[in-house]
């Protein structure tokens, strides 16, 4: 019987370079600094298109499009923007984590759901009110008591909605992973960090 040790080999690190050709077009991709991509044609040419790159044979027929624009979801994209120098594509490559990943109890759900269930009753009542009182002084104030009805029916439907959440007996012991981006929305926009 005999022992000893052995030792795997380190898992590879991502290549710095990776070459290719298709269509007959040679291509060479490298990384020239941490957040940068630079790809570089032989036998073929980038040609900047109204949506897009395209990459063109000798003959001069597009046989590869890039899009500029990418999809995030229904209602968003992202635009990107690599430059064309010298027949060689920059692309800016440097990505962040969007949010954070928490663990959250029951009891922490149960005061987020108060909070909103409480802000969306509040704000309604609140604005209610502040049309009531707005209309009853010949709607000189509406200006006036319809903002200040909203946000004062918001935040105390907030606060009520979130003592309600706590007051519900459940577990404070986390046991479920929840994902908080941290996003606004700018316009059509929306912006994460």
């Amino acid at each position: 019987m005999t022992s000893g040790t052995s030792f795997a080999d380190p898992t590879p690190a991502v290549p710095e370079t990776i070459s290719g050709s298709t269509y007959g077009i040679g291509y060479t991709l490298t990384r020239t600094d941490a957040d940068t991509l630079t790809t570089t044609l032989t036998g073929g040419t980038f040609r900047r298109a109204e949506d897009g790159i395209d990459v063109l044979a000798p003959a001069g027929e597009v046989v590869a499009h890039l899009p500029l624009k990418v999809a995030l979801d229904e209602r968003h994209d992202a635009e990107l923007a690599p430059k064309i120098e010298d027949n060689k594509l920059i692309a800016d490559v440097s990505a962040k984590e969007i949010g954070t990943w928490r663990k959250t109890s029951p009891w922490e759900r149960s005061i987020g759901a108060g909070v909103g269930i409480g802000a969306v009753g509040g704000a309604l009542v609140g604005g209610f009110l502040g049309l009531i009182l707005g209309i009853a002084t010949g709607g000189l104030l509406l200006p006036i008591t319809l903002p200040v009805g909203l946000i004062v029916g918001l935040l105390g439907g907030m606060a009520a909605g979130g003592a309600a959440g706590a007051a519900v007996p459940n577990s404070q012991t986390p046991d479920q992973w929840q994902y908080e981006k941290e996003c606004e929305y700018y316009g059509d926009y929306r912006v994460c960090w």
